[in-house]
């Protein structure tokens, strides 16, 4: 079978003498091997329909894995107000009363979002190092020692943040194409709801809420049926009820999907520790 031009997306593929391939570089290699990058994510081509077999399950399509770029186990908390910081030998000690993060080694090198005050911007720092009390979490952050100082304008952190994204190249997706992403999340067991959400560029595209009862695996669907309707639905294995959403998105251009969450109060958190997403 004739060979396929790849373009190399991401980095941990080699060629077959062990050679790494380049993220951006374009390489022709033999038609499974292409197919293999494809579905993996590591690659993308001209036209995915040459992947097509109408033998094959999916309304005769090929499921793509894909990984997010430099996701790993994440925690966002809305703190509370008038919480404050401060940096010592690259520590960072927040002091949030009743911050409602279960305390101990659970969270211990999860990624935490921090956000932000005068002498440490907003961003996902990596790792937490410890939640000690109920009042108390410390993670590490490089840089200057810094005294007490207030988080995020001494208000609770309740805005929408994106854990991972990934960039899809324009003529990836098609009509008939399907993008679900699945992911595995816990939180606190308060009545506060804690959303995750898929976006396609800014478009909400389906929510998994949860609230008293955290820990849930869910499944965010979108099927494009028509050039410009992309359509989603988002379901949880133990929660009947779901969402909808309809957007209308340019699947011949470069398109971003991301995972992104927010917290309805204060004293809450919620983590993603799995995520994925397919494309057939």
């Amino acid at each position: 079978m004739a060979n396929v031009t790849v373009t190399i997306l991401q980095s941990g593929r080699c060629d077959d003498w062990g050679r790494p391939f380049v993220v951006g570089g374009s390489y022709s290699v033999e038609f499974n091997e292409a197919r293999g990058l494809w579905q993996a994510g590591f690659a993308s081509v001209a036209d995915p329909a040459i992947f097509d077999d109408d033998n094959t399950p999916n309304d005769g399509g090929l499921v793509r894995y894909m990984r997010f770029p430099g996701f790993k186990k994440s925690l966002l908390a809305s703190l509370v107000a008038n919480s404050t910081a401060s940096r010592a030998k690259g520590l960072v000690t927040v002091t949030a009363t009743a911050h409602g993060i279960t305390t101990g080694a659970t969270y211990q090198g999860f990624r935490v979002f921090y956000p932000g005050s005068s002498n440490l911007a907003a961003g996902w720092y990596d790792s937490i190092v410890s939640i000690p009390d109920a009042n108390t979490l410390t993670f590490s952050a490089p840089g200057p020692d810094f005294a007490s100082e207030s988080v995020n304008g001494a208000v609770a952190y309740t805005t929408l943040t994106a854990f991972a994204s990934i960039t899809i190249p324009g003529g990836t997706i098609k009509v008939g194409s399907r993008i679900v992403s699945r992911v595995l999340r816990h939180g606190d067991t308060t009545a506060t709801t804690k959303n995750v959400r898929m976006l396609i560029g800014a478009y909400n595209m389906g929510l998994s809420a949860a609230s008293t009862a955290p820990a849930i695996y869910s499944a965010i669907a979108a099927g494009v049926v028509a050039p410009e309707k992309t359509m989603s639905y988002a379901a949880s294995d133990n929660n009947v009820a779901g969402t909808s959403a309809t957007t209308s998105s340019d699947w011949n251009v470069d398109q971003t999907i991301s995972l992104a969450a927010n917290l309805s109060a204060a004293a809450a958190f919620v983590t993603l520790e799995v995520a994925s997403l397919e494309i057939s």
